[in-house]
């Protein structure tokens, strides 16, 4: 059988922090009771208990009750299983091998294995529980199953025990010492504390105190942020490398929790984003119960938290208790607005050192929730081997277009009027030699946050002024449109840029469609309307891309030098009944009462060609027609099908 070991902390450091420990009783649990007599429902499984093994597990003479770290783990199996654990006192002394021998009970916990006298008693051992330093040897401790425990209890209470995680088993261990280290000990127990009491403070308060002089310390150095009143970045990376030690980090979780401090800078102002710090930094100091927890305020508006946890399930509920209280700024301050605080968790593994990878990891998790719109997310080996696929790709960005990974594909443009081919939208897709074809959703975000969007975009305008230049000579009277991303419009030198890379081609500029997000007039006016001013002086076309989708104001088809209107293909989609086909058709209107003319993409169905030419649509584009073709197959395309050209 294989066995599940658990190093229980360490040494006799771990010894002492179990024996310093005064364990939350059981008998309030639903799963684990006490008994007289090995008589009751036949829904009990009965137990017989080590009643002096403080703390493993002991017999609590002022409670009746059994009581340590087996019986809570029995607690948390009964949670599982729905099973009921019973304990028989027998007296308050050690009868486990008798209550065993007598067929009294089914399970002998808080065991020492010992082979020979499994074999004696007829009791079959469990998976190793715990092993734990005891006069200088390591001893493995488990449950042993009687000879009357049928074989459904038997692979029941294993399974349940394989799925307990060492990470729990040891929590279970570390939340007694947070939690009950500051109890009052009862006069029976105080001979067997006492001399544990020593190696704690060696262990335990001695490492508070230092704690405490340094949180003083970091007052008057660059560890402190002003803003909140607690520890900044700095201070975070020193109290977890000085004081979380190595044996301990698979026990703890870092959490990352945040909110969009430049939203809330941009509308509502300074003064309310301070506010919110210090907010969220006073209810996090609150949460913090002892030394072994640390919490900073690690950038803009995210704080880290590192902090002992038992399980997944115990993170996640403290996490969301504490995300329902930092959520109630707006109420408890009379604000018209919620922050919206999220969180990410990431489980610290035995083998994490560098704190500054400990903080990305919760922070990937705090990013994907932010990007799926969940309270909180587990930062685990699948989101962040995605997370680093995606990181190595960014980074192959900038290679890729300089050894020209990168390719031209195009959709042709239709009139609606007759079908015939007016022009094409270039596209890209990225032939990367590891993974294949790449199409835009797996790249375009990655280059927008590494700044390499805007060689993208200027890349593929090349392309498409190659393009041109040959149709120009082929006689082809085809135009091109080109993407161009908000990022890439703002630049400075977007106007010069343009006219340097077109200057090198022969086309008329008219040909060239410039398209242009809705967002990019939204963000930055006065930045947009100067360059799109330019381009059109330039001779190149203008077109409003995804119309519709959310951000165009009347006001900017009046103001902005707009050619081509490209309606979304969200509002076509919607025209499926009455109102939705007359917002289409008053779309329509409107552009064309605005002398501009209208695109309408997505087009997939003949049923929606149909409706788009009745409606006086110009130009349409869709798989309804063509798919996207590369560069290197259009002139085979478009040789084949010349009655469709213009």
């Amino acid at each position: 059988m294989k066995r599940k070991k658990v190093t229980f902390l360490a040494a006799s450091i771990c010894a002492a922090l179990l024996l310093c420990s005064f364990i939350c009783p059981a008998a309030g649990a639903a799963w684990v009771l006490s008994t007289q007599e090995a008589t009751g429902g036949t829904d009990s499984v009965y137990v017989a208990g080590n009643p002096d093994w403080y703390p493993i597990e002991y017999y609590n003479r002022d409670t009746k009750q059994y009581e340590g770290i087996l019986p809570e783990i029995l607690n948390r199996i009964g949670g599982h299983t729905g099973l009921t654990f019973t304990y028989v006192l027998a007296g308050g002394k050690d009868q486990r091998l008798r209550l065993a021998k007598n067929g009294q009970v089914e399970l002998v916990s808080g065991y020492a294995l010992d082979a020979e006298e499994l074999q004696d008693y007829s009791m079959t051992a469990s998976r190793v529980v715990l092993t734990i330093p005891q006069d200088g040897q390591e001893v493995e401790v488990c449950f042993a199953f009687t000879d009357i425990a049928g074989d459904a209890l038997v692979d029941t209470v294993e399974n349940a025990l394989l799925e307990l995680s060492d990470r729990e088993t040891a929590g279970i261990a570390v939340r007694f010492v947070m939690e009950n280290v500051r109890r009052p000990y009862p006069r029976w127990l105080l001979p067997a504390v006492l001399g544990a009491l020593a190696l704690l403070a060696a262990a335990v308060a001695i490492l508070a105190v230092q704690r405490h002089k340094y949180k003083k310390a970091a007052a008057h150095d660059n560890q402190y942020d002003l803003m909140t009143g607690i520890g900044n970045k700095a201070y975070f990376a020193e109290q977890f490398e000085k004081y979380i030690p190595d044996q301990y980090r698979g026990i703890y979780s870092v959490l990352y929790i945040g909110f969009d401090i430049m939203q809330v800078n941009q509308y509502y102002g300074e003064m309310d984003a301070e506010e919110q710090l210090r907010f969220a930094a006073h209810e996090l100091t609150k949460t913090l119960k002892s030394d072994s927890e640390i919490v900073a305020r690690v950038s803009g508006g995210g704080f880290a938290v590192a902090r002992p946890s038992s399980s997944e399930q115990e993170s996640e509920k403290w996490t969301a208790e504490l995300l329902a209280r930092l959520n109630q700024y707006g109420d408890k301050y009379g604000k018209d607005y919620h922050p919206d605080f999220r969180a990410g968790i990431y489980m610290m593994q035995p083998t994490d050192r560098d704190c500054e990878t400990v903080l990305y990891n919760a922070q990937r998790g705090y990013q994907q929730a932010v990007n799926s719109n969940k309270d909180y997310v587990f930062s685990n080996s699948k989101l962040l081997a995605h997370e680093n696929e995606k990181l190595q790709l960014k980074k192959r960005t900038i290679e890729g277009i300089q050894n020209r990974e990168f390719k031209l594909f195009l959709q042709f443009i239709v009139s609606a009027v007759d079908g015939t081919i007016i022009g094409a939208e270039a596209l890209s897709r990225w032939d990367h030699p590891q993974k294949g074809l790449l199409y835009p959703g797996s790249y375009v975000e990655l280059m927008e946050s590494a700044g390499t969007i805007g060689e993208l975009d200027f890349y593929i305008f090349e392309e498409a002024c190659k393009l041109l230049e040959h149709w120009s000579k082929q006689d082809r009277k085809l135009s091109i449109s080109c993407n161009f991303t908000r990022l890439t419009i703002e630049q400075e030198n977007f106007v010069s840029k343009l006219q340097e890379i077109a200057g090198q081609y022969s086309f008329p500029h008219d040909r060239l469609v410039l398209e242009i997000t809705e967002d990019t007039i939204e963000k930055n006016k006065s930045a947009a309307f100067e360059n799109i001013s330019s381009c059109k002086a330039l001779g190149f076309r203008i077109a409003l891309d995804d119309a519709g989708s959310g951000y165009t104001s009347f006001s900017d088809l009046r103001d902005y030098p707009i050619d081509v209107v490209k309606i979304d293909r969200s509002i076509l989609n919607s025209a499926i009944n009455q109102r939705g086909i007359a917002l289409l058709n008053g779309m329509i209107a409107l552009v064309h009462s605005l002398q501009m003319v209208v695109l309408c993409e997505g087009v997939e169905t003949q049923q929606q060609a149909d409706l788009l030419r009745n409606l006086g649509c110009d130009y349409m584009q869709g798989y309804c027609f063509y798919r996207v073709l590369p560069k290197e197959e259009v002139d085979r395309f478009l040789d084949m099908n010349k009655k469709k050209l213009t």
